[in-house]
């Protein structure tokens, strides 16, 4: 038997206010310190991992506030990614739905398979009970109003048609609920138990709006949103060698035909851009003049063929990969050099 509301009030968490930074996480490594942050705000687990690029650093940071038995929780991380499959939906209780605004930067989501890239001003809704992942490639920023589900199930029935179904920036859904959150985020921290039970009703209110609109068709730009969860795809997945048009078709669910029509308009075709994209990376670590091998570094990024490799890197370039890097080694040592001198003419300082 569902719940009544007074009943979910008394069931209110225990967990109060929270908000953690890497920077506060003692682990030098980015992916354990980012599951540690969301250990302490999320109540229920994902499976992540930060994916800082060559010469990057990696940062995140997540504040979570309670509304009664709702929260709102702003996460902003860099580049990296994460999923919630059937041992992560297993070991969580709280059975919740969110709804996920974006506010700077793009992510790619999976819902049970289906891709969607979510931008700025979007909005869609995610349920701990559904197994599902995200990758990102730069910042981002989102919030996101969570919420039991027996809760949003009495105030919004129907709610489960939105999963996965995201809301342009110009819908009256997204304007809505973005421009809650953002207004109570700055003043949450300040309201008293009364008031965020005030606020908690008017949060399912606002859900209860959103829902409403279902029946929406939402005419989308589906080729872009597509097109942009297929490269997120490609940049997640360089390394694996195996990494081809069939396997990144059946990964977003898409047919061969689909895949290479999506492509048709950028000039490209699948292969040259996941050759471009190994062939950056490979580029990238080669700068930072290491003393890994040129082979080595190939094939962390998909390379096999180290001849075919070396023709495309030098018409790519105009230089081969062993020079690049043996030119990069000698203006490390350079700067090295000059730093050192510049130490030893220096006083030192106490």
């Amino acid at each position: 038997m569902p719940r009544t509301k007074e009943e979910w009030l008394a069931m209110q968490p225990a967990l109060g206010d929270v908000s953690c930074d890497l920077r506060t996480v003692e682990t030098a490594n980015p992916t354990e310190g980012w599951r540690e942050v969301l250990a302490r705000t999320y109540t229920f687990g994902f499976a992540v991992r930060a994916a800082p690029a060559s010469g990057e650093t990696f940062s995140a940071s997540t504040s979570r506030w309670q509304l009664g038995s709702l929260a709102l929780v702003h996460t902003v991380h860099d580049r990296g990614d994460g999923h919630r499959g059937p041992s992560e939906i297993a070991a969580s209780d709280p059975d919740l739905v969110g709804f996920l605004y974006m506010r700077h930067g793009t992510i790619g989501l999976d819902f049970e398979g289906r891709p969607v890239a979510l931008r700025p001003g979007e909005l869609v809704m995610w349920d701990t009970a559904r197994r599902g992942g995200f990758t990102t490639f730069a910042r981002v920023d989102n919030q996101t109003l969570v919420v039991p589900r027996e809760r949003l199930a009495m105030a919004a029935p129907g709610y489960e048609a939105m999963f996965g179904r995201p809301f342009r920036p110009d819908h009256p859904a997204a304007r809505l609920m973005g421009s809650f959150m953002g207004a109570l985020m700055p003043v949450v921290s300040r309201l008293d138990a009364a008031a965020r039970d005030a606020v908690a009703d008017a949060a399912l209110d606002i859900a209860r709006a959103v829902v409403a609109t279902r029946d929406d068709p939402q005419p989308r730009q589906q080729t872009a949103a597509r097109l942009i969860a297929v490269r997120l795809y490609i940049d997640a997945n360089l390394s694996n060698p195996g990494l081809s048009p069939a396997t990144i078709a059946k990964a977003n669910a898409i047919s061969l035909r689909t895949l290479h029509r999506l492509f048709e308009a950028t000039d490209d075709s699948v292969g040259a851009v996941i050759r471009e994209r190994r062939l950056s990376r490979c580029r990238a670590d080669l700068l930072r003049g290491p003393d890994e091998s040129v082979t080595a570094i190939a094939y962390r990024w998909g390379f096999r063929n180290m001849s075919f490799f070396s023709r495309l890197f030098r018409e790519r370039y105009g230089v081969s990969a062993r020079e690049l890097q043996m030119n990069a080694r000698v203006a490390h040592a350079r700067r090295c050099d000059r730093s050192a001198l510049l130490g030893a003419r220096s006083p030192a300082i106490w």
